[in-house]
């Protein structure tokens, strides 16, 4: 089995040989689930599956799992795992498959999920293709794998919750629960069956009467009447019955660490559950292997990536056969992208209480903030304390997964940029967290400015030097005296560094030349000079002059290099989110004027709602519109923002604030594309928050 070097370091990347990666079926991860499957594979490549390649009557197999559910009482759970229908022909996800192995490592591997699916559910494992997404209506853009689509026995949608981005076991468990209960689907009452038959069936309340009925007080009972409380969202009565333990040695004593472990993990006091869960790792008993799992879990959220590359490593190993094995597997092996393939080292993983609102009300549709959006002072604070759970030993944030141009090469320029976004975030926010996040920004520096983490020449090194600057020039902006001179010393090497890059016609590039990175970076220089790093007038004339050449009669800016042909070939839609930004460094280049910027703001909030949709998508999903531009767009917006005048100003900041009290993730983070992550999208979001607070 393959170790994790690469968590650490990608220095062995550059020796690219070809690799026979495992599929992710053969993990097992969902085992315990009884699916009827869809033999259409879909496996992460460098080249994305579009198409269906086999003949398959899912028309069939639904009919089937429907007259079952019908006969036995129960719903039809379906699992979409990938769409390709008529309209979208499957180019709406570039790497559902991703999505795909974190829904069964996190969701269906999970025990508790799957004794519910097993005992209450028809289990249906199948692609959304045209006739079934003619028949319930089920049809990209609005609705995006993963999905679940839950069907009652005359075939009618009961629910269903799409666009999964937060993968949390409990909260999906709870989900289930609650999609019976609506649909009034209750098994008979039986007083024949014990605490551990009412759990399996996800009766909760039951079991745990029945266990408190049972007039048992040995440890045993004890511990399933705390797992019962805890699942039930009650850790201070669990950890209560706990308590009352006394003189247990030996395998009882572990697994009792290993249940208030739990506990204390989901209540987030993870230092606290990380030595119970290490004392319930060391014993043989039955849940040895999920304390291992948890464990490395924590060392992970404490920041001791290797460690927990280690622990999980062994969990697989010894443990191979399961379900925490299983899932740990998934943390192990490496995917084409050079990364594990599993959610957790992605940070896409979930384990802890969310706030109450995530497990009632109205049943929900995706994985956004339940209930009534956040106040900016509750958005700063759960997003702040996410992205510092997020950075890893090495001080970086490297939960990205963005890579497969030509090879992984380029994820490094990733981790750098969006280490970048998230030291500079953290140093807006730092009231939040003085201590804690000057270690942070201490640790991100070393990261940041370590020439080997680097790959000079590889896509994306141009977003490593605009953030980089963009940090060093916030940072300078704080500083006076002999910090300050050093400081400008290393933000004007960066100057030259990045000037390098520039091509002779003015545009810079990440993957190919473009206004878009032309104007971040253009930014980033203008941000420099603003705070005295030496920055030559012709690069930024020459720059402008670039962006110009890219820009359309219409106002619009060409997606690649200069705008060529009639200018009605040129769409407003898609250039909406790179309009703000463009128009906006033209501006401060004294190239531009107001009436452009207005109008440029005026078009982006005019396909706000188009933008939006395809937010949580990881391709072009809407012409040019893709998930990977949401967070670019709105955080460069709300820069470009500062330069209208102060009624213009106030009003488009009303508006970029609300955008972003709609669409946190139920845990605090945001998100756009699954690829770039969860650090970079909640690092976006705090900086477009710090530009758009009121006064």
């Amino acid at each position: 089995m393959r170790t994790l070097f690469l968590l650490v370091t990608l220095s062995a990347v550059a020796a690219q040989e070809p690799l026979r990666r495992p599929d992710p079926a053969s993990f097992a991860l969902d085992a315990a689930i009884p699916w009827q499957r869809d033999p259409e594979p879909f496996l992460d490549g460098r080249n994305a599956k579009r198409n269906l390649t086999m003949e398959v009557d899912r028309g069939a197999l639904m009919d089937a799992a429907i007259a079952r559910a019908q006969a036995e009482g129960k719903l039809v759970l379906w699992y979409v795992y990938r769409i390709v229908e008529q309209q979208n022909r499957g180019r709406q996800m570039y790497r559902a498959p991703v999505l795909d192995v974190y829904m069964q490592q996190v969701l269906f591997g999970d025990p508790d999920v799957a004794d519910i699916v097993r005992t209450r559910f028809v289990p249906l494992r199948m692609v959304c293709d045209e006739a079934m997404s003619r028949r319930f209506d089920l049809r990209p853009l609005q609705f995006v794998e993963p999905a679940v689509v839950f069907v009652d026995g005359e075939g009618k949608v009961v629910h269903c919750v799409e666009r999964l981005r937060t993968f949390d076991a409990l909260w999906f468990a709870h989900l289930l629960r609650r999609v019976l209960a609506h649909a009034g689907s209750a098994p008979p009452d039986d007083p024949a069956r014990t605490a551990a038959q009412w759990r399996e069936l996800g009766e909760w309340e039951k079991a745990l009467a029945a266990a408190q009925a049972a007039g048992d007080d040995s440890v045993e009972n004890r511990i399933e009447i705390a797992g019962l409380l805890r699942r039930l969202r009650r850790p201070d009565e669990a950890l209560a019955v706990l308590d009352g333990v006394d003189g247990a040695r030996g395998a009882q004593r572990a697994a009792l660490a290993t249940e208030r472990g739990t506990i204390l993990l989901l209540q987030g006091r993870c230092a606290e559950a990380a030595r119970l869960l290490h004392e319930g790792f060391a014993a043989a008993h039955p849940r040895q292997a999920e304390a291992g799992y948890l464990l490395a879990f924590c060392r992970l959220r404490l920041g001791h990536e290797s460690e927990a590359a280690r622990l999980f490593a062994a969990v697989a190993s010894r443990f191979p056969d399961t379900p925490a094995g299983r899932r740990a597997r998934a943390n192990v092996e490496l995917g084409n992208d050079d990364r594990p393939m599993g959610a957790t080292f992605a940070n896409f993983e979930h384990v802890g209480y969310l706030r109450d609102d995530a497990y009632r009300g109205p049943l929900p549709r995706d994985t956004t903030w339940p209930g009534a959006a956040q106040d900016p002072a509750a958005l700063r604070e759960r997003a702040v304390r996410f992205l510092l759970d997020s950075q890893r030993e090495n001080g970086g944030f490297t939960d990205s997964r963005y890579a497969y141009w030509q090879d992984s090469t380029i994820t490094p320029n990733t981790w750098i940029a969006i280490t970048a976004l998230a030291a500079t975030a953290l140093l807006e926010h730092r009231a939040v967290a003085p201590e804690r996040i000057d270690a942070a920004l201490a640790a991100a520096e070393r990261f940041l400015f370590d020439p080997t983490r680097l790959n000079r020449g590889c896509n994306e090194d141009v977003y490593a030097d605009a953030y980089r600057l963009l940090y060093l020039s916030r940072k300078l902006a704080r500083l006076a005296g002999p910090q300050r001179a050093a400081v400008l010393q290393q933000a004007n090497a960066l100057v030259e560094e990045a000037l390098a890059r520039q091509h002779d016609d003015g545009f810079f590039a990440h993957e190919y030349k473009n206004a878009f990175c032309t104007g971040a970076m253009l930014w980033g220089l203008l941000e420099a000079r603003a705070q005295g790093v030496p920055v030559p007038h012709e690069a930024v004339s020459k720059g402008a002059e670039a962006l110009l050449s890219a820009r359309w009669a219409n106002g619009a800016y060409s997606y690649g290099g200069t705008a060529r042909g009639d200018a009605p070939r040129a769409s407003r839609k898609d250039a909406a989110a790179r309009m703000p930004l463009c128009e906006g460094v033209l501006l401060a280049a004294q190239r531009s004027d107001l009436a452009r910027v207005t109008d440029a703001f005026r078009n982006y909030f005019q396909f706000m709602d188009r933008i939006e949709t395809v937010r949580r998508n990881d391709f072009h999903s809407d012409g040019e519109l893709a998930g990977f531009f949401f967070f670019h767009g709105l955080y460069h917006s709300s820069e470009v923002n500062k330069l209208l005048p102060e009624e213009e100003r106030r009003a488009n900041a009303a508006r970029i604030r609300e955008i972003l009290r709609t669409i946190p993730e139920m845990d605090g983070s945001f998100v756009d594309s699954h690829e770039i992550g969860r650090s970079y999208g909640t690092a976006m979001a705090l900086l477009t928050l710090a530009n758009v607070e009121e006064d």
